[in-house]
């Protein structure tokens, strides 16, 4: 049996959400007061009582610490588990980000170089055209998102060799192109298990999370018994049964593109240490937050080759990080959205004001969720 790439991980480039009405249910949140925290409380709860999703995690941090949270709805609807701070949801693409920082940590200790050929780790690359490490963090290289992938286990070091040998294995020639690509992260991961010489799960645990104190961040597996997991769900459009059981996916398929799980106060402090040097050194950070380029100098966006990147307009891609300028002091917005069965996710930063916030649904992305409209309140004060 295959399963269809395309199914199994969203693109993680839109946004979702918009506002549907007020509502009076109940909401465990921390200090909600008057002003952007009652009209949070508002946004999450209606969210909630519209059926657009089960469960909202919410947690904006400014500078290291909590300001406000707000945890609605239930984590499962069958045992009417509630949401609370501790629910462990997937997470999807916005593993990009820590994959990048991984490859950017090995870069510091001086075991690979952002601009090494992946074929130079990954020799059943050598019958295609050369590409970097940047390149597949930027999307720049070109790997094409083949529909199928072979049942799991496997590592990233395998599914990565199985991606090589399907056809087309290039939307572009590398380097003149922006496509979002996650089988161009599952590439970096097999680049990473190669490098460490341990599993990506592992690898990451050992470079990322347990250094950072991030208990609740790690790889997820279906055969994982995890405390506060969450259950995913997809909407069904119906009034009576407004849900049902997101469909099954062997999430360690996505490996390196998008196979996470986290809850929303990690999400919070893994951008807090990441940002204000504690991962990296200050000018690897400061590369995490510069736009790709083409081969040809021009910034990766001057030349989408994806359809569903139409509504980027002027966001930059960096690495692991989508880039948006249009701020009061016009330095960047770092974000990710991210989105695998029976889960959405939100995760966005402004570096320079210390503000940041993550967004956790357990349904699928679909318009109805408040993610739009919960990144317009929270950024409000450093949106141009």
């Amino acid at each position: 049996m295959n399963l269809n790439r395309r199914e199994l991980l969203a693109t993680g480039i839109g946004l979702a959400g918009s506002f549907l009405a007020p509502s009076a249910l109940g909401v465990a949140a921390s200090a909600p007061g008057m002003g952007m925290n009652s009209r949070l409380v508002e946004i999450t709860a209606t969210a909630v009582t519209s059926k657009s999703t089960p469960s909202v995690a919410l947690a904006v941090w400014r500078n290291g610490k909590e300001t406000f949270s707000s945890y609605t709805g239930h984590a499962n609807l069958e045992t009417g588990t509630p949401v609370t701070a501790n629910s462990i949801f997937r997470i999807g693409s916005l593993t990009k980000q820590f994959t990048a920082a991984m490859v950017l940590k090995l870069a510091a200790q001086g075991k690979l170089s952002l601009d090494d050929k992946a074929q130079s780790y990954l020799s059943f690359l050598d019958r295609h055209e050369a590409f970097t490490l940047a390149e597949l963090l930027h999307h720049t290289a070109g790997v094409h998102d083949n529909d199928e992938a072979p049942v799991g286990p496997l590592s990233q070091l395998e599914l990565a060799k199985h991606l090589a040998g399907m056809e087309p294995f290039f939307d572009f020639r590398p380097g003149t192109a922006w496509r979002y690509s996650n089988a161009g992260y599952i590439m970096v991961g097999a680049v990473i298990e190669e490098v460490t010489g341990m599993p990506l799960a592992m690898a990451a645990a050992t470079l990322l999370f347990e250094p950072l104190g991030l208990v609740d961040t790690a790889f997820d597996a279906v055969g994982d018994v995890v405390s506060g997991r969450v259950s995913g769900y997809t909407p069904t459009g119906d009034a009576i049964t407004p849900f049902r059981n997101a469909d099954f996916m062997d999430i360690a398929l996505t490996g390196g593109s998008g196979a996470m799980r986290s809850t929303a106060s990690d999400l919070c402090r893994w951008h807090h240490l990441l940002f204000r040097g504690d991962v990296l050194p200050l000018p690897l950070v400061q590369t995490m937050l510069t736009a790709g380029r083409l081969r040809n100098g021009a910034v990766s966006g001057s030349n989408r080759q994806d359809p569903q990147a139409q509504s980027m307009g002027d966001v930059q891609y960096g690495y692991g990080l989508m880039l948006d300028t249009h701020t009061i002091d016009h330095r960047p917005i770092a974000a990710h959205h991210g989105g695998v069965f029976g889960f959405a996710a939100y995760l966005a930063s402004h570096p320079s004001t210390g503000l940041t916030y993550a967004c956790l649904c357990n349904a699928d992305t679909h318009p109805g969720l408040p993610l739009r409209d919960i990144r317009r309140q929270v950024l409000a004060g450093v949106l141009a």
